[in-house]
């Protein structure tokens, strides 16, 4: 199977729900909105053998923060990202980890990095960030490190 079958099964299945390219044969690149993402993923992994989780990224963007969940799919080499952009300033995203227990860990990362609330995660515990800093996400574009510094009494000479 290559990316532009898998494409154009998924937009069969989903109609105008979801926008998809091919950038290659081994890469397809599926956008849809957040609260499509558990959909999509119960059929991709219905309907394609092999499918399953290699990683995901987050990043934040001008229009929103965005999630990217990458797919490879085993025996093949075609990849599936999963894009979704959930709208600041508190994004949600439905959480994937109760259905991938390994997207817990990258979840809880993304969650305190960037502040994205994963809705339905088993386990939203802190993973990396001191409990004194709930609110402060440094991954995010306004993100202050000066400010940071300051506020926590380290010194700025640089």
């Amino acid at each position: 199977m290559d990316a532009s079958k898998l494409g154009h099964r998924l937009e069969c299945e989903f109609a105008k729900r979801i926008a998809w390219t091919a950038r290659s044969p081994k890469r397809l690149y599926v956008s849809l909105e957040p609260e499509m993402l558990l959909q999509v993923f119960d059929w991709l992994g219905e309907s394609v053998p092999g499918f399953r989780l290699g990683t995901s990224t987050g990043i934040d963007l001008r229009e929103g923060v965005g999630g990217f969940h990458h797919f490879p799919i085993n025996g093949t080499p075609l990849i599936v990202t999963l894009q979704v952009v959930a709208s600041k300033p508190d994004p949600q995203v439905p959480s994937l980890a109760a259905r991938i227990p390994s997207a817990a860990w990258i979840e809880r990362e993304m969650a305190e990095m960037l502040g994205v609330e994963f809705v339905g995660h088993p386990d939203p515990r802190p993973l990396l960030k001191a409990e004194a800093f709930p609110d402060i996400y440094p991954l995010r574009r306004d993100f202050d490190t000066r400010e940071f510094k300051e506020s926590i009494g380290e010194r700025l000479d640089f």
